[in-house]
């Protein structure tokens, strides 16, 4: 399955997605994927929901592009981040596929 159709897969199921970017292993709540620039791209919240764990979050929201991203895969058994980003951070998709209501 591409990089596209699992993510979108998570945005549906509410999904924590496993990934490679630049090397390094990561992870994220993916909310809204579409194009931007012509580009597909994610704004996802990358990072652990740590302030749920009652200590400083250390993740952000990032719009990225969905061919930087490899070995995407679903997490289900992760709590996924419901908070919802600010303006700023969904400018990087100007035309949107699918996103969390």
């Amino acid at each position: 399955m591409s990089a596209y159709k699992t993510l979108r897969e998570a945005i549906e199921k509410k999904s924590v997605v496993g990934f490679t970017l630049s090397g390094k292993p990561q992870s994220g709540s993916p909310h809204a994927l579409g194009k931007g620039d012509g580009i597909e791209k994610v704004l996802m919240y990358r990072g652990e929901d740590s302030h749920e764990k009652g200590i400083p979050p250390t993740s952000e929201w990032s719009c990225l592009a969905v061919a930087d991203l490899s070995n995407v895969y679903l997490i289900p058994d992760e709590p996924f981040h419901v908070g919802h980003p600010e303006a700023k951070h969904r400018e990087g998709i100007r035309e949107v596929d699918i996103e969390i209501a």
